[in-house]
């Protein structure tokens, strides 16, 4: 854990630009994001088309940039296309659901398949 991240957040307390519960949520997710980025666990999302079988794409990121990235779609953006249809899933909340609940979760058009995971 990075010691100078700490001491960042427990100055804004002490400054009074954050309040002590903004300050404990701040700390509780830093330490989530040292332990996940010291577990090595990574973020997959596979697409196989249905037809060949054959794997498309196979994005492996770990968790910890994965859930960075994730903080960045916007709520107009969040629905995403497989096969050049809108799937209506909310990015942010499947990527949020999958880490959380290290359950994998399979969207399937009729030409392709996208499973998103979370590999140890």
């Amino acid at each position: 854990m990075d010691r100078e991240e700490v001491l960042k957040i427990l100055k804004l307390i002490a400054d009074g630009k954050i309040s002590p519960e903004q300050g404990r949520d701040l700390l509780e997710e830093f330490i989530e994001s040292y332990a996940e980025e010291r577990s090595g666990r990574k973020f997959v999302i596979e697409v196989v088309d249905n037809f060949t079988g054959k794997v498309e794409a196979n994005i492996k990121l770990p968790v910890t940039l994965a859930r960075f990235v994730g903080n960045f779609v916007k709520e107009k953006d969040a629905n995403f296309r497989i096969g050049g249809r809108v799937v209506d899933y909310n990015l942010k909340e499947v990527l949020d659901e999958v880490i959380k609940t290290r359950e994998s979760v399979e969207i399937e058009t009729e030409d392709k398949r996208v499973t998103i995971k979370v590999e140890e």
